[in-house]
């Protein structure tokens, strides 16, 4: 249980490091901008953030551009990172290269839909949760109580995203025996 606690770690630093390298890399920050400022109205921004951030924002076309430069980095850097893992399974597990291309592409869907379902709950549990009720007055929050809120928030995503993977993997082991 430990080890594989360690390689869990392992693989999420390991895609946090291939990201800041995609980032560093890519150049693709003007071609998102330019996508945006042409394309995309401010009015049409700011209902696209406020649908995001559940707020209206001060800099809609930069939050935008995050979040678009977010999704590319990661429809580069987990394909990339699963070819990082792929190569080293194939040198410790002895692999077969005819088997490589569709346990990279297993993986690799596999893992867009951990990182969906993760992001999907870390929002649901951020918009849908009470958290204006810990604040007096609806006063705006200052960053430490923001930061508190967001590992917690972290926290609980955490617990039911392990939730939800444990029951699925244990239904698969019930209906294949």
């Amino acid at each position: 249980m430990f080890l594989q606690g360690m390689w869990t770690s392992i693989r999420i630093v390991l895609l946090f490091i291939v990201m800041l390298v995609v980032a560093w890399v890519v150049p693709y920050e003007d071609l998102v901008d330019s996508f945006i400022y042409t394309h995309i109205s401010y009015t049409d921004a700011g209902k696209i953030a406020k649908k995001v951030l559940g707020e209206p924002d001060p800099e809609p076309y930069d939050s935008i551009s995050s979040y678009i430069s977010l999704v590319i980095n990661t429809l580069i850097s987990v394909p990339l990172m699963g070819v990082i893992i792929s190569a080293y399974n194939a040198i410790t597990r002895n692999t077969k290269p005819a088997e490589l291309p569709k346990e990279w592409a297993l993986s690799t869907l596999r893992r867009f839909g951990k990182i969906a379902l993760f992001t999907f709950l870390f929002w649901a549990l951020l918009r849908l949760l009470p958290w204006q009720t810990l604040s007096p007055n609806n006063q705006t929050f200052t960053a430490f109580t923001a930061v508190a809120f967001l590992v917690f928030n972290l926290f609980l995503t955490s617990i039911c995203y392990r939730f939800i993977t444990k029951n699925v993997t244990n239904q698969r082991r019930f209906y294949h025996g």
